[in-house]
């Protein structure tokens, strides 16, 4: 017997599928050109620079007495202005594991760097300098920052990494040891960016990778956060506390990597890896604007190329503290601009970074 339809039975309508949403699409191409045009071949160059330090290192020690340590001050050097290229990016894979903190503890605390370094140099065992006890081990031993110390603190470093007996060899191992550390990192990051399930392919397919990031407009947002959040790093976190209330209240010794003398370069990169990171998201901007950020980036470029480069130093001087301070606001200029204008421009939002303070 047939079954008859109930005329006042109202069956429910399937969902219509969800229309794309051309902001999340258009966010997702930015962060992938940002990937493409920056990160990854910022990423790469941070390998090659790293990888030619620790082949510095191994070269060094192989003829150690004789070895000169003008040529590890130089690969040390090759990888710090690599570091500040990368510096920048917080996104991805460099928050995995504490890689970040483990390339580059600073600001340090409590000088934590001295301590774990001055621990590692009482140690004598090789098994501390494995990746695996690194891994695990304080984050302020093993990075640039305690390649400076071996290399730059005290009176004769470069006769410390010479000097016989038991100190010297075990000295060069421990710099070895880092600069190893420093190489896998690098590779370790490049990797997660660039295999066929990392980061840049769950980006370019809009899909999340490993909890950091739910599809490619956040990591867009996340990205454009990053850069934001950069100029919070240049402007409060290298500068403001150098600077102090005047030129009586300033320190010197609270200055990124002064025992090298990297402080004003390691700015100066920052700020044009910033700017290649504010092109690739602002293909898309107003043309006005680009003009705009072009001009206040050009300023704060030329500001920080004269400010002295012992800058630390010269905040604490009355007569050349003004040109740090002219650096701080035109950086602060770019900072505000960047801010204001670009995520509108480009439609996506800011979200919290590690320097907001909240």
């Amino acid at each position: 017997m047939a079954t008859r339809r109930n005329p006042f039975l109202v069956l429910a309508a399937a969902p219509a599928p969800a229309k794309p949403d051309p902001k999340a699409i258009q966010a997702a191409k930015i962060a992938l050109a940002v990937t493409d045009q920056f990160v990854i071949p910022t990423y790469r160059a941070l390998v090659a620079a790293t990888e030619a330090q620790e082949k510095a290192w191994a070269t060094f020690a192989a003829k150690r007495e004789t070895g000169d340590v003008a040529l590890l001050r130089a690969a040390y050097n090759a990888a710090a202005d690599a570091w500040a290229n990368a510096q920048l990016i917080k996104t991805g894979p460099i928050t995995l594991f504490l890689r970040y903190d483990r390339f580059a503890y600073w600001p340090e605390a409590r000088n934590a760097t001295a301590r774990a370094l001055g621990q590692l140099l009482a140690s004598g065992n090789a098994k501390d300098l494995t990746a695996e006890s690194l891994a695990h081990d304080s984050v302020a031993g093993q990075g640039l920052p305690a390649l400076e110390r071996l290399l730059y603190d005290g009176d004769n470093p470069a006769a410390l990494l010479k000097a016989s007996g038991k100190d010297g060899p075990w000295r060069v191992q421990v710099g070895q040891g880092i600069s190893r550390n420093l190489a896998a990192i690098s590779r370790d990051v490049l990797k997660d960016w660039t295999v066929p399930d990392g980061v840049r392919a769950a980006i370019a397919a809009n899909k999340g990778w490993k909890n950091l990031f739910a599809d490619g407009a956040e990591a867009s947002r996340l990205l454009l956060t990053d850069l934001v959040a950069g100029f919070k790093l240049m402007h409060d976190v290298k500068l403001l506390p150098v600077l102090g209330a005047n030129a009586a209240a300033a320190k010197p010794r609270s200055a990124e990597a002064w025992r090298s003398g990297r402080t004003q370069r390691d700015l100066v990169l920052n700020l044009s890896s910033a700017q290649a990171m504010e092109r690739a998201f602002a293909a898309t901007a107003p043309a006005a604007h680009r003009t705009k950020l072009d001009g206040l980036f050009a300023a704060a470029v030329k500001a920080m190329d004269a400010a002295p480069a012992d800058l630390g130093e010269a905040a604490a001087d009355p007569k050349r503290r003004p040109r740090v301070e002219a650096a701080r606001v035109a950086i602060k200029a770019v900072q505000t601009e960047i801010a204001n204008t670009l995520p509108g421009d480009v439609g996506v939002t800011l979200g919290f970074n590690s320097l907001d303070g909240d």
